[in-house]
């Protein structure tokens, strides 16, 4: 499971920073999942390996237009990459509109259906691989952060138990295997007690705009990396003043120290943060409040969570060339 930044700058792209954008995928990387698509995002995603073929859903976290401006020419995009299958929007009713109004304007039509779902009605909507909550977070305008939770983990026969229970091998087994209850010489054989999950499911939480990490308690439980913003150093967030809504590197590494979290993604930076001797400071005062895997968001990196649940850096950033 892995997490691949597109873009890592507040409000406004820089030379090195695009604005917000994170992809969510598999090794195979097909389906995947796009959180936040400021301008110029689809750019982004020409430098990877991901295909808006294959994208089954975007999450808008909120109506601010560095998380939101390059939706509509990505979907307009998506309706020329060949694709038929639905596409889904889970966003903020503004953000619905928005697009809803950007693909009247240009009178476009897509060859596929474009289903757009307010986030108040996500909790009744499937995916191909993984499970998705949504948090209200504290910001000047309604946020959200999304949970991501692995599903479809393929399960092992715990055959010892089989073997102890005298339940010989059979067509029941593949059934078991498949995670479906199954009656063997008039006895009910549960999938739960016979079977376990391969690895354990894997969770990641990726935030919009927030400035009390706290908003994250309801869904902190099992996660195993955290990408949040950090737009600004603590001293400097006081002197720009907290009307922002915006948080700070001090308090987002101490959350995640207070909850034991394994990893901590910190991104959406302000301009001032010139990458290199620019993020020095922040990374002296993440390293200060947290002791966990830490790591300082640059366009083009690629964060997997393995399947032991260890976090690692498959890629530093996009190629130079």
């Amino acid at each position: 499971m892995q997490v691949q930044v597109l873009g890592s700058s507040s409000g406004t792209p820089t030379k090195s920073r695009n604005v917000s954008g994170y992809a969510v995928f598999r090794d195979d990387q097909k389906p995947w999942y796009l959180i936040d698509c400021g301008e110029a995002t689809q750019h982004q995603i020409l430098k990877t390996k991901l295909a808006l073929y294959h994208l089954e859903a975007v999450f808008i976290t909120h109506k601010h237009g560095d998380h939101c401006y390059g939706l509509p020419g990505l979907i307009a995009s998506a309706g020329l990459s060949g694709r038929t299958q639905t596409l889904r929007v889970v966003a903020p009713s503004e953000v619905l509109e928005f697009v809803r109004a950007a693909m009247a304007m240009s009178e476009w039509t897509l060859p596929f259906n474009l289903e757009l779902v307010d986030f108040e009605e996500l909790s009744g909507q499937t995916f191909s691989w993984v499970k998705v909550q949504h948090c209200p977070l504290q910001h000047r305008v309604p946020s959200q952060g999304f949970k991501f939770i692995e599903t479809q983990i393929p399960r092992k026969l715990d055959i010892e138990r089989l073997r102890a229970e005298q339940i010989a091998s059979g067509p029941h087994y593949n059934l078991l295997q498949r995670g479906e209850d199954v009656s063997y010489n008039g006895v009910l054989l549960r999938a739960d007690d016979y079977t376990y999950f391969a690895w354990q499911p894997r969770v990641l939480v990726i935030c919009g705009d927030n400035e009390t990490p706290s908003c994250l308690d309801p869904v902190i439980a099992g996660v195993h990396l955290l990408v949040h913003e950090a737009t600004f150093l603590a001293a400097d967030l006081q002197k720009v003043g907290t009307h922002t809504g915006h948080s700070d590197v001090q308090r987002v590494s101490a959350y995640a120290q207070e909850h034991k979290l394994p990893a901590l993604l910190l991104t959406h930076f302000s301009a001032r943060y010139a990458p290199g001797e620019g993020m020095k400071p922040l990374i002296f005062e993440a390293k200060a409040e947290y002791s966990g895997r830490l790591y300082l968001a640059t366009d083009g990196m690629i964060v997997a969570v393995d399947k032991n649940t260890e976090v690692r850096v498959v890629q530093a950033g996009f190629s130079k060339e």
